[in-house]
């Protein structure tokens, strides 16, 4: 078991970031005694020189947040197939002097997913394969998010505001899935036989505009899965609704904790399991 962790989290702005007490919480259930992980505000300009200060300073890792997702993957020395394809990287080991990237935004999403219908014996990967995935936007999140549904054989349906971003993630993907404008009609149409819903769109978060019409939620079938990516506020309205409905419904809160739980693999080599990842859930919500 190791005894030490060194860790940051890097970001502009970053003093809302819940990241220290996630990692703090799984910290302590893993028994790590000496830790730390700190807030370090960084922007583009000056991240080259705050990485290089604390691989100095003998930091084991660090995460990135917006917005040096993107920055960060190329002053990686080393990258994951994933992170080089989005050309984004949310986590990085250092390791002998060394910065090793990788995202975690995706598999956050299939653990998600899995938790969301219960069955915890699967595999994440096993957990979506199959299953019909409307994805509501195509930005950065909705990006990381439909590589992983794509690897792990989930069947994509990507709708967004404008039908070229949603076309330019389809080419990103190499796949061929239907990429259709976000609009109400469309949405009740595609809902009408999908398993999972994931809201990558901003739409619900706090200060932005809410969807035009959640109507949507009643083609979804009984057994549908509703996932949002906003986590502020914590239920948003799509949210609401569907549990009115007795869908499955989730916050985009679990992907966090989730994507940090695989970061924290990746510096610890110890993966926090479902118990531990439900108490940083309250810790941090």
């Amino acid at each position: 078991m190791i005894e030490r962790l060194k860790l940051a989290v890097l970001g502009s702005p970053i003093a809302h970031s819940r990241s220290p007490q996630l990692q703090t919480s799984f910290a302590k259930d893993c028994g790590i005694a000496d830790f730390t992980y700190e807030r370090i505000e960084t922007t583009c300009d000056t991240l080259r020189g705050t990485i290089n200060r604390l691989r100095d300073e003998g930091y084991d890792g660090f995460n990135c947040t917006m917005p040096l997702k993107t920055d960060m993957a190329r002053l990686a020395d080393s990258l994951s197939e994933e992170a080089r394809i989005l050309c984004s990287a949310n986590t990085v080991a250092v390791r002998d002097g060394k910065f090793y990237a990788d995202t975690t935004d995706g598999i956050g999403i299939l653990l998600t997913v899995r938790r969301g219908f219960g069955d915890m014996t699967l595999s994440p990967e096993a957990a979506v394969r199959g299953k019909r995935v409307v994805l509501l936007g195509a930005g950065g999140a909705a990006r990381s998010v439909a590589l992983s549904l794509k690897n792990a054989g989930a069947e994509l349906i990507i709708l967004n505001r404008t039908v070229s971003g949603a076309k330019e993630l389809r080419e990103m993907l190499g796949i061929d899935c239907p990429c259709l404008p976000l609009t109400d009609e469309v949405l009740c149409g595609a809902a009408v036989e999908c398993d999972v819903l994931i809201n990558c769109t901003a739409l619900g978060m706090s200060g932005k505009p809410e969807f035009s019409s959640l109507s949507f939620v009643d083609a979804l079938r009984e057994d549908a899965l509703v996932v949002d990516a906003v986590y502020n506020p914590l239920e948003t309205a799509l949210l609401k609704r569907a549990k009115e409905r007795g869908l499955g419904a989730l916050s985009g809160l679990w992907m966090l904790v989730y994507q940090g739980a695989v970061s924290f693999e990746k510096w610890s080599g110890v993966l926090p399991g479902e118990d531990a990842c439900e108490r940083a859930f309250e810790i941090i919500k």
